[in-house]
């Protein structure tokens, strides 16, 4: 019994451990539902997208929660089809503003060596119950990551009495999952160079045609595409405008480095 009781302290205080992570006030306090930071700009909003990461080094991320209370929605696609057509004979909308019951999370895509974990069981958070979910671990492979943080919606159907036809609805019902923010997560294995802040600035960030780098000595530059794949890359001295027509347009990492630093920044062309 003692042996058991250590046991489960042990794995207490693990998942404790790992799960504290605390909203972002910032997000919370704008209330529109979703999963933030956002990984594209939105106005008023200065943090964009995650933090990049080192192969072999300790990665730690937080993404807030904000989980709707109801929305409005056909509900044509949740029942069957002979219901769907005795509701449009008889008059009866299938558009309605349904409660949420809850809302679960599962995030996808992580590199081997991360994982996440919801500051609450099962990642299903009830109806306007805002939280977070804790990105963490030591990754074992270096890359560009697609992570789609994917939502299930569970709504209450309203019961409804159709002539000719019966009741339905009366219950809670899933929605199909879907992403609701999808972040490129960039894994360095230049696990060796030591990272040297304010050494570059690219700006405009976001832009729509050309763009500037500015260093303050001679680095060398590479623009990497979603894929991790290397797209541009050149040496550069103090400031050097690239057009759009070079590169595209996208999500990109730009990687500016030495003999002794590295920096990377997210680059976002529209």
């Amino acid at each position: 019994m003692k042996k058991l009781f250590i046991l489960l302290s042990l794995l207490f205080f693990s998942i404790t451990g790992f799960s504290q992570c605390t909203p972002n006030s910032m997000f919370t306090f704008l209330g529109l539902p979703g999963v933030y930071p956002p990984e594209l700009p939105i106005p008023n909003i200065p943090l964009v997208g995650i933090e990049d990461g080192s192969l072999g080094s300790n990665y730690s991320q937080t993404l807030t929660l904000v989980v709707l209370e109801d929305t409005i929605m056909d509900i044509g696609f949740l029942l069957p089809a002979a219901a769907v057509t005795a509701m449009n004979v008889a008059g009866i909308p299938t558009v309605y503003t349904l409660d949420v019951n809850h809302v679960t999370f599962d995030v996808q895509g992580l590199p081997n060596g991360i994982n996440y974990q919801c500051d609450i069981s099962n990642c299903q958070y009830p109806s306007s119950t805002d939280g977070c979910i804790q990105l963490n671990g030591t990754p074992t492979v270096a890359g560009t990551f697609s992570v789609p943080v994917n939502m299930i919606i569970n709504i209450q159907l309203p019961s409804i009495n159709i002539p000719l036809y019966g009741a339905v609805g009366g219950m809670g019902q899933d929605v199909p999952a879907f992403a609701a923010q999808t972040y490129d997560l960039f894994i360095s294995d230049a696990t060796s160079i030591r990272s040297i802040d304010f050494r570059s600035e690219i700006y405009p960030n976001p832009t729509t045609t050309d763009f500037t780098i500015e260093v303050n000595s001679p680095m060398n530059l590479i623009i990497y595409n979603s894929l991790g794949q290397i797209i541009y890359s050149e040496k550069i001295i103090n400031n050097t405008k690239i057009n759009k027509s070079r590169i595209g347009s996208g999500i990109f990492i730009v990687e500016i480095s030495d003999n002794n630093s590295l920096e990377k920044h997210k680059l976002i062309i529209n």
